[in-house]
């Protein structure tokens, strides 16, 4: 019964010297290799981590934020109603069109002057002349 026991296996092991024959017996063959193993991938992974956090990388695209982004829209004008600010110094353009996802546009324009006024409506909406003159209607506000 005493040869079943491992502790028995270890001391005969180690009563003959043979440091084989010790490791196998307590199981040690696996477990010492380990600590190796895992210091060796620290040191790696630290290498290859500091090696890819110093590189220089060459950025040529930039952020810009300061640009103004122009979207035509096509929709049907229904009416348009600007209202003049001669104090202020602009106009408050109201636009009302029958499109069912935008209903009203607004915009302001800085200048009082009609023709001007009619300009700015055409630049923005690409109408025509014509139709601008005629679907505009004009109020002055203090």
């Amino acid at each position: 019964m005493p040869d079943q026991n491992p502790l028995f296996k270890v001391w005969q092991s180690l009563k003959t010297n043979s440091y084989k024959t010790t490791l196998l017996a307590l199981g040690l063959e696996f477990w010492l290799p380990l600590p190796l193993i895992g210091v060796s991938i620290w040191l790696g992974g630290k290498s290859i981590a500091n090696q890819m956090l110093s590189h220089k990388y060459n950025t040529n695209s930039y952020l810009a934020a300061n640009n103004q982004v122009k979207v035509n829209l096509s929709v049907a004008v229904l009416a348009i109603k600007a209202e003049i600010k001669q104090k202020g110094g602009f106009t408050k353009v109201s636009i009302r069109t029958s499109d069912s996802a935008i209903k009203n546009l607004e915009m302001e324009l800085p200048s009082t002057d009609i023709t001007a006024i009619e300009a700015g409506i055409i630049e923005e909406l690409g109408l025509d002349v014509t139709t601008v003159k005629r679907i505009t209607r004009y109020q002055f506000v203090e």
